[in-house]
């Protein structure tokens, strides 16, 4: 069974989400899978800023599209209602079935946390321990600024000092896309209530089309 998917999210950053996403629809079951991203800043006009803004440019781009894969973040706002306001904004624009929420609690960077290896890897310290400013997996959906303690993580792998730790702080953006890549679908990432949810989704979702194609 094959499957085209949309994937927009919070900024360009988040996109690289697709390989990911793709990994998660092959293990799901379906033969063949097509992810694109959704970047408004690479069109020649405004989109804005809100999930419904951003589904009616992608119903009018993408018509082809089977699935649409909406990425937001939860913040302070908490897994619950971030899937509910992606639901309530397809409303007149996609079938609810076809819009995937992606849900991070509280935020993507909190994904990224779970993997030490990984980060020590990017890192450039392979071989680095123990990252101790990490806490436990299952107090990470509790960390208000995942974003800062990835960054603290990191510097605490590379072990610079002064000048080389800025100028490594500098690179955050190339680091944190290439730990997005790094996501093992199978890993104890699955241990985040989260990602648990995202993933179901995606495994539904072809239980359903299934269904639906008999």
């Amino acid at each position: 069974m094959k499957i085209r998917f949309v994937l927009t999210g919070e900024g360009a950053s988040d996109l690289n989400l697709v390989d990911h996403i793709e990994t998660l629809l092959v293990n799901a079951g379906f033969s063949e899978v097509s992810g694109t991203p959704f970047d408004p800043s690479r069109l020649p006009f405004h989109v804005g800023h809100s999930v419904k803004e951003k589904l009616l440019a992608v119903r009018d781009l993408y018509p082809s599209a089977d699935v649409i894969f909406v990425h937001r973040d939860a913040d302070s706002k908490g897994l619950k209602a971030r899937r509910q306001e992606i639901q309530d904004a397809c409303v007149g624009i996609f079938d609810p079935e076809a819009v995937i929420p992606v849900v991070p609690v509280k935020m993507l960077e909190t994904w990224l946390l779970v993997d030490m290896t990984a980060i020590s890897r990017v890192a450039g310290k392979a071989s680095y321990g123990e990252i101790g400013c990490v806490p436990a997996i299952k107090a990470l959906e509790n960390v208000v600024d995942s974003k800062r303690l990835l960054l603290d993580a990191l510097c605490e792998c590379s072990e610079l000092q002064g000048i080389k730790l800025k100028k490594f702080k500098n690179l955050f953006g190339k680091m944190r896309a290439r730990l997005v890549s790094a996501i093992d679908a199978e890993g104890p990432i699955c241990q985040l209530p989260s990602y648990a949810q995202f993933k179901a989704d995606v495994n539904s979702l072809y239980r359903k089309r299934s269904l639906k194609e008999g």
